[in-house]
């Protein structure tokens, strides 16, 4: 966000206004950062490492935390935290963590943002996923070799006068007026899947892109959100990405 606006204050630099917002925007994320550092500080204070039983615990992000003695990793609520009702252990879920004895949710003090990411939870759901989908497309392959028909041999030569009026309906139909719609749609954008398929590459390199959030190509925008999704299903064929698709509908791209 601060780069996006400090785009905007170099381009209207001598506006007062905004370069007294842009100060301010740096100076509450400054606070921000060491208000951060200063919490985590204070809940790992004394606290020693499971492993060497060190103090010098340090947090890397919310709910993870290294021993800067042993470079032990480890989840300083699974560790340290207990239910706040009965006392019982902790275990993690996908984005927070639970009580076993009394099987109530509980807020974690090492989560500054208040928020749990589970990258193993994450990883797993993304390898079933990827294994559902294989499995479909095996079993759609042998549907289709079931269902193949044999071969078809032509053995006359193909002749008009074979199918009565086709000839007279052809005639007719080289002098008709072109319909409207055929020209509106010669006038739409050319669908350019190299293009589409360079630009989503450079996105989707070691990261997860919502299909929404794909920047259009063409101003025209569902053509555009056609000649995208077109682009992924075809990318995926070959095994360039993976697709998947979350039980609110939303569609995930990932790199392999």
């Amino acid at each position: 966000m601060t780069e996006a606006i400090h785009g905007t204050w170099n381009l209207e630099g001598s506006n007062p206004l905004l370069v007294a917002a842009a100060q301010i925007a740096e100076q509450i994320e400054e606070l921000r950062r060491k208000t951060r550092e200063l919490y985590f500080a204070v809940v790992l204070f004394r606290r020693p490492c499971p492993h060497c039983g060190s103090t010098a615990l340090r947090m890397l992000r919310d709910s993870w935390c290294t021993c800067k003695s042993c470079g032990n990793e480890l989840d300083p609520t699974l560790a340290f935290g207990t239910c706040g009702d009965c006392g019982g252990a902790l275990i993690r879920k996908r984005c927070h963590y639970w009580c076993e004895s009394c099987r109530h949710p509980v807020r974690s003090r090492f989560c500054f943002d208040g928020r749990v990411f589970d990258a193993a939870y994450f990883r797993e759901m993304m390898r079933q996923s990827r294994e559902r989908k294989r499995e479909k497309r095996q079993l759609l392959r042998e549907q289709v070799a079931e269902a193949r028909s044999s071969p078809y041999a032509i053995t006359e030569e193909p002749s008009l006068a074979d199918a009565p009026g086709l000839l007279d309906d052809l005639d007719q139909a080289v002098g008709l007026e072109i319909p409207k719609g055929l020209l509106d749609v010669a006038k739409r954008a050319r669908f350019d899947m190299h293009a589409y398929q360079k630009h989503i590459r450079e996105l989707v390199a070691g990261c997860i892109v919502h299909f929404e959030g794909i920047a259009q190509l063409v101003d025209d925008r569902r053509l555009d959100r056609i000649f995208r999704f077109i682009t992924i299903i075809f990318m995926a064929h070959r095994g360039e990405l993976e697709i998947t698709q979350t039980d609110d509908g939303t569609i995930l791209i990932t790199g392999n």
